[in-house]
Parts: C-alpha cells; sequence; structure tokens
C-alpha cells in the first residue's frame, strides 16, 4: 500500500513532475503549470497545468504545451508567464537535440526562446520562436534557457540562464518593448568562476531591493554551504539592474535535500514563491517510482525581505486547513499523532539544546555549543544522510509535514531546510528538549 501520497502538496497522479513554470494570477484562478513526463523517471518534457482559486484546491487543467513543433521538438523547457491585458504570455525554452555524435553542450542542440499566447489560460493559441541559439551574445555555449519576464516601468524585462564556452554561470538580461523583440541590455556575472550553468534565473523587487535568483550548478562546498550537486539561492543587486548594478552576495535560499528551480510572482501586494521538491543529478532516490510517479512541489512561501535576508514563511492560506491537536508543554515527551499525515507545528522557547524525531524516520537536533542545526535520517531516508544550518540561536520553528516530506523553518523563516521523506509507519512525535508550542492536524 502507498501510503506516500501527499495531502496538500501539488504532485502528478502519475509521471514525473519538475520545474514549476508559469506562475501567475489570470481569469480569477492561481495558474501552476510544470515540468511534466509520462514516466515517472522523466522524458519529454510538457506542461502540466493546475489551477486554484485558493492555493489549497487544484483542479486539473489539460496540458498546456507540447513538444510538437520543430522548434521544441525535444521538450517544452521552462519558463514564465506574464498576464497583459487580459492574455496570458507565456515564454519559454524549446528544447531541440539532434541525433548523432555531439556532447550537446557546443555541438547538437538547440535553446529557443517561445513566446506562447493564450486568451483563455489554458489552450495555446499560438507560440513563435523569438530568439534562436544565433541571437544570444557570443561566447556561450548551447545552454541558453528559462526565460522569466516581468514588466518593470512601462518595458519589458526577461532574464536567462546560460553557460559560457568556458564553462561558467551567468544570467542574460534583456529589454523589450513589444514582447516580441529584444535587446540584449547586459550579463550578471561573477569575476570568479561560481557554477558552470546558471539555471532557472528570477529577477524581482522586494522592499525596495533587487533580488537575482539563480540555481548555479556545481558548486564545490562543505558542511554547512553547497551541500547539494547543485546549489539554490539568490543574489543580492546593488544599484539598477538595468544598467551598472552588480551583484554583490549569494545566499542559498533552501539548505534541504529537495528543493530546486523556485519561481516568483505576485498577487494583491505579496510576493509568492513555490519550488520543485527535488533535487536534478542527486545521488538520493524517491520510492514512489514504484508506484508509477515522482516528484512534488513545496508549499507556497511568501517572500518577505530584511537585514539583508530572504525571508520565506508558508502562505497563511495553510492556516485554514489547521485543526488543533495538542500543545507542547511538557520536558522530554512522546507525542501520539494516531495515522495522520499532514501537520503544522509551532514551536519555541527552545534551550541550548534539543532534538525532534518525526516518525522515527527523521530528527532535527540543535547543539548552540557546536554551533548549528541539523536534519538528518534514522531511518528510510534513501540514500539522504544529513544538512546543516550554521546557527547559534533557535527562536522559533515551524514544520509543515506531509506525508512523504517535511519543510522546516527556522527563526521565522530566516532559515529553510525542505526534504522528501519516506516513513514506514505514521506514530509518533518525540520531542526532547524543554519546548513549547502548537500542533495542528491539517484537514485535507
Amino acid at each position: 500500500m502507498n501510503n506516500w501520497r501527499q495531502r496538500y502538496h501539488i504532485e502528478p497522479k502519475s509521471g514525473w513532475l519538475n520545474d514549476p513554470n508559469g506562475l501567475c494570477f489570470f481569469k480569477g484562478y492561481y495558474h501552476v503549470f510544470y515540468q511534466y513526463a509520462y514516466e515517472p523517471v522523466g522524458g519529454n518534457k510538457y506542461w502540466a497545468h493546475l489551477k486554484s482559486k485558493d492555493l489549497i484546491n487544484w483542479e486539473e487543467a489539460p496540458l498546456f504545451l507540447s513538444p510538437d513543433k520543430e522548434f521544441d521538438k525535444s521538450g517544452a523547457y521552462s519558463g514564465s508567464a506574464l498576464v497583459k491585458d487580459d492574455i496570458m504570455h507565456i515564454f519559454y525554452t524549446g528544447n531541440v537535440k539532434n541525433k548523432g555524435d555531439f556532447d550537446y553542450i557546443n555541438t547538437g542542440r538547440e535553446h529557443n526562446t517561445v513566446h506562447a499566447v493564450s486568451k483563455d489560460g489554458e489552450h495555446v493559441d499560438s507560440k513563435n520562436v523569438i530568439m534562436y541559439n544565433k541571437d544570444y551574445p557570443d561566447g556561450l555555449t548551447l545552454h541558453v534557457r528559462d526565460p522569466k519576464v516581468f514588466e518593470y516601468e512601462g518595458k519589458y524585462y526577461m532574464v536567462l540562464g546560460a553557460r559560457t564556452k568556458e564553462d561558467k554561470g551567468e544570467v542574460l538580461v534583456y529589454e523589450s518593448e513589444d514582447l516580441d523583440n529584444w535587446n540584449h541590455i547586459r550579463t550578471f556575472e561573477t569575476m570568479a568562476k561560481f557554477g558552470y550553468m546558471w539555471e532557472c534565473p528570477d529577477l524581482f523587487e522586494i522592499n525596495g531591493q533587487w533580488i537575482l535568483m539563480a540555481c548555479p550548478q556545481g558548486l564545490e562546498g562543505g558542511k554547512y554551504e553547497f551541500q547539494n550537486i547543485h546549489s539554490c539561492g539568490y543574489f543580492i543587486i546593488d544599484g539598477d539592474f538595468r544598467k551598472n548594478g552588480y551583484i554583490v552576495e549569494y545566499k542559498e535560499a533552501d539548505l534541504g535535500f529537495d528543493f530546486y528551480a523556485p519561481q516568483t510572482f505576485t498577487h494583491e501586494g505579496r510576493r509568492l514563491l513555490l519550488g520543485w521538491m527535488g533535487m536534478p543529478d542527486a545521488k538520493y532516490t524517491n520510492p514512489t517510482v514504484e508506484y508509477g510517479y515522482q516528484h512534488c512541489m513545496s508549499t507556497f512561501r511568501e517572500l518577505d525581505f530584511e537585514n539583508d535576508t530572504l525571508i520565506m514563511k508558508p502562505v497563511k492560506e495553510y492556516e485554514s486547513l489547521r485543526k488543533h491537536c495538542f500543545d507542547f508543554d511538557e520536558e522530554n515527551k512522546t507525542y501520539s499523532v494516531g495515522d495522520d499525515r499532514a501537520f503544522d507545528l509551532e514551536m519555541e522557547n527552545f534551550g541550548d539544546k534539543f532534538d525532534i524525531e518525526i516518525f522515527d524516520t527523521l530528527k532535527l537536533d540543535f547543539d548552540a555549543i557546536r554551533g548549528d542545526f541539523e536534519l538528518s535520517f534514522i531511518a528510510n531516508g534513501y540514500g539522504r544522510d544529513a544538512r546543516y544550518i550554521r546557527v547559534k540561536k533557535i527562536e522559533n520553528l515551524r514544520l509543515m509535514i506531509d506525508a512523504s516530506s517535511v519543510e522546516v523553518f527556522v527563526n521565522d523563516g530566516k532559515h529553510v531546510m525542505s526534504s522528501r521523506m519516506y516513513p514506514s509507519e505514521y506514530k509518533d512525535i518525540k520531542v526532547n528538549g524543554n519546548i513549547t508550542g502548537k500542533l495542528y492536524k491539517l484537514d485535507v
């Protein structure tokens, strides 16, 4: 029996899910598109489509993009949406992979930037290539992809992830007045090599600060940074992104095992983020493949920015699902949660040392003397071992637990750790330490 079906996270009924695409609010619905393949281990990529009025209850819509043209025949790769004048404009990468003896980096493929138009948000009225590889700046490999488009001060802007011929990651910035004709105005890069490819870029302003999110691939790290095979984080921009502004610092957005390719959008004054709870090229696995599907999305998160840090918290809509179960008010106790799967835990008043065990599967451990917070697996990690945050004090924790995932928000969302987990049974949450808080069952 498959006990790992998520209760409130987006996941496919069958097949493969990865990057969230085209996030927007259009005609009364939140829209989530995502990379989809029919086989649970991947394959040719389509855009699947879900829509919701409340970020909680999702309706399945027909497949939105199919790789059915010469310019996208090997996959409709990642991209974004822009709503303008009651029309949804979609921008994505049309992948072409030719048969032959190619390295598929400098030879043998195309990454075409495609503009698709939809009047109803469910069917594509047209799609046309607006940039081929020959149109990108000199010095790049054929890896230029994942357009994110937005409007600012009367013009349109696009960022594209790129890989140079020296295997150095960077982000291209384009400007347009009509969404079809685009001019390259600058490139964001680092002096020293910082990963060989920057995937899934996103450029946005929050609290007066411009942020460049990206996923640098191939960073070599240690215990506290770049712990995954690929990173996911953000650069702080100093100055005008269109002119001489430059990136001054990189911080990782999520320090867990499974978080990648996030995308943001705005609605009613909130900047919301959704990420893929997966990690490309990771050695660890997901046993749901045996049941014909793989991967899920993160919770939706609302972003804030303070003290040079991007803050992420679960959107308030999840609180409507809460059903109070019990309070944490004793030291060193085991709490039986029956056979439920979906929880929201809020905890505070920590001492200098504590640990929490979830379903005899996953352990959270903090030691002030050691100076870090650890997420590790007791069992059923399927190759996942431990991830760390360097932190001297834990003021509060919020755990969003689902049937096969946990998202840990540390100190009001200043740090986040997301991971898949696959318990053999759902029974106890054990708390060792003097902790107060509340546990809510999520009624889904």
